[in-house]
């Protein structure tokens, strides 16, 4: 008995793939079918739903590219508009993968995976900045950055955090992010301002001195002055310190 040649002896696997999904089909059969799905109209639908989703704030831009079809894959034209969604809950990153349904006559679904870009106008240094520097408008500038995976999260307004103090040095073109910034004390130590002292429907309403520096809400503590007597407040604006009565 004869042995039959190698390539009858080993399965072909892209054979062994056409019998398993139907969607993969040898060279031959591939160039008798002419009622394939266009590949770039399945790419435009992944991206349409990523463009849908995650548009950028105002002023950015969104740049959505659709890749890995493999170029074999062979799907029934569909019949119908396209429709493509992203999985729920789907969370700005550079990679997101959409699905792209056809509900013609011959349907099918395919994953489809897009690299995300998001170009955002953003704060960042003017010029080297050392921790703990008062921002001045000098010190900020607007540029385009691309965000991709940024966590910190960015500024748009510059003129918001012009007074915040660095809370570490940054070099010319770091971003400005706020965890690497401190809001300014309402109050600065050695301040005139107003002490508010509340018992039941009475405001009793007094000149102070504040002898530390505080935010809103903290408590620092303030002298009458008046009586010279040293208490606790709250800052409540940057003028007032709620005297805290026990």
């Amino acid at each position: 008995m004869m042995t039959p040649p190698k390539f009858l002896r080993r399965p072909n696997r892209i054979l062994t793939l056409v019998a398993c999904s139907g969607l993969w089909m040898s060279p031959v059969q591939a160039a008798q079918d002419h009622a394939a799905q266009d590949h770039a109209a399945i790419e435009r639908a992944a991206e349409a739903a990523v463009a849908a989703q995650l548009q950028p704030s105002r002023g950015g831009r969104l740049q959505a590219v659709a890749t890995g079809i493999d170029s074999r894959l062979r799907l029934a034209a569909c019949t119908v508009p396209l429709t493509s969604s992203l999985p729920y809950g789907a969370r700005r990153s550079t990679r997101i993968t959409a699905e792209v349904r056809c509900d013609g006559a011959e349907p099918w679904k395919l994953f489809v995976p897009v690299e995300v870009q998001i170009w955002q106008p953003v704060a960042i240094a003017a010029g080297p900045l050392q921790r703990g520097q008062l921002l001045t408008a000098a010190d900020i500038t607007v540029a385009e950055r691309t965000l991709g995976q940024q966590q910190r999260g960015y500024i748009r307004d510059p003129r918001k955090i012009v007074g915040y103090r660095l809370k570490r040095s940054l070099s010319e073109g770091d971003m400005i992010t706020p965890d690497a910034i401190v809001a300014p004390p309402l109050i600065a130590k050695g301040q005139r301002v107003m002490l508010e002292a509340r018992s039941g429907g009475l405001l009793v309403q007094m000149a102070g001195v504040a002898l530390q520096p505080g935010m809103a809400g903290e408590i620092i503590r303030v002298e009458n002055a008046e009586s010279g007597r040293q208490v606790e407040g709250v800052v409540r604006s940057a003028k007032t310190v709620e005297v805290l009565l026990n």
